[in-house]
């Protein structure tokens, strides 16, 4: 088969890669769409600890069952498909409670394993959940970055005040649009970039500021006023972010990191005792979560126009290129395997 390969640091190359080989109680899936995660460009970028080339990255996809050996009957070959694409062991308390995602031996496709830039993936049957009809494949290669978001407003569903979000790349914008239906009364978002921020005002942000602005900091402690932020997401993850997040929340407030962009990043600890600011990470979701996601995706609840764009998989090495770049105007970008082809 063919597939997209990350082969050296900032290089993906479309190679000839041997056809995964099925085990019992796994399907074959022929890959319809998979979209370019954060994490993803953090690994081409060499930034990435775990995704060491030559390695097929990604794990946001759907697709079409080709041949199954699982002996529970739950799919068909030609039924359609989305990927959960966390793989636990299966015996920790962590995977017993629904929480693979915690798991110290768990898997995730295109980091520890093959992913989904291929024409096919070999995945257990149990990893897999039916794709409705009416739902095309490159919403459902959203539903993986969709849940991210859920599981990050998630976290912060008990506070219900002002909140900001640093960041307004693909899980900012979901996580914008989680926290928007969750109800918190206000929503800024920080984002450097015009078109993410013209995105996140499209998509129901109160205020969008640019943090290059001299005064940026002052148009958002207006817009918080005496009430403050009470919850700050960074999607970002970078050194910068992670203090603008402490300078923001409000003392007793919550920080929810996800971001990834920085590994370390000093903070002031005496200011988050005096100020009992409580920070949560935020990785992945777990499995209920991922159905929720594709509730949202079959309901039409995700809005994805205007920041949600198509691209053929051999052009992934251009598309990688673009998304790293700070200009870039496309943000959310589903490859699509058998995008010019007959098959």
């Amino acid at each position: 088969m063919k597939a997209l390969v990350y082969t050296a640091v900032k290089k993906l190359e479309m190679l000839d890669w041997p056809d995964p080989e099925l085990k019992p109680g796994e399907a074959l899936v022929r890959i319809r769409s998979v979209a370019v995660c954060g994490s993803d460009l953090h690994g081409w970028l060499g930034h990435s600890r775990g995704r060491t080339p030559p390695l097929v990255l990604g794990h946001e996809m759907a697709g079409e069952v080709v041949e199954v050996r699982d002996s529970s009957g739950r799919f068909k070959p030609g039924e359609r498909v989305i990927v959960y694409p966390l793989l636990g062991c299966d015996q920790c308390r962590y995977c017993a409670s629904g929480r693979d995602y915690l798991c110290a031996r768990r898997q995730v496709l295109g980091l520890h394993v093959p992913g989904g830039f291929a024409e096919f993936l070999a995945v257990p049957a149990k990893n897999l959940d039916p794709l409705p009809q009416e739902t095309g494949f490159v919403e459902g290669a959203l539903v993986e970055p969709l849940a991210c978001g859920l599981h990050m407003a998630g976290l912060a569903a008990g506070e219900m005040g002002p909140a900001a979000i640093l960041g307004a790349g693909p899980i900012g914008l979901m996580t914008l649009q989680v926290a928007r239906e969750l109800k918190f009364p206000r929503l800024a978002v920080v984002e450097v970039n015009p078109h993410r921020a013209a995105a996140a005002r499209r998509l129901g942000a109160d205020l969008t500021v640019d943090p290059k602005q001299p005064n940026y900091l002052k148009v958002l402690e207006e817009f918080f006023g005496e009430d403050g932020c009470a919850v700050v997401f960074d999607a970002a993850g970078f050194s910068v972010t992670r203090r603008l997040a402490l300078a923001l929340v409000r003392s007793g407030g919550l920080i929810v990191l996800a971001g990834l962009g920085e590994q370390e990043t000093p903070l002031d600890c005496v200011e988050i005792i005096r100020r009992e600011v409580r920070l949560e990470g935020a990785f992945a979701y777990c499995r209920r979560e991922f159905q929720k996601a594709l509730e949202w995706v079959a309901a039409g609840r995700l809005k994805t126009e205007g920041w949600v764009h198509e691209a053929a998989l051999p052009e992934g090495q251009q598309v990688f290129e673009e998304l790293t770049s700070p200009s870039a105007k496309r943000i959310k970008v589903v490859l699509m395997p058998q995008k010019g082809s007959d098959q």
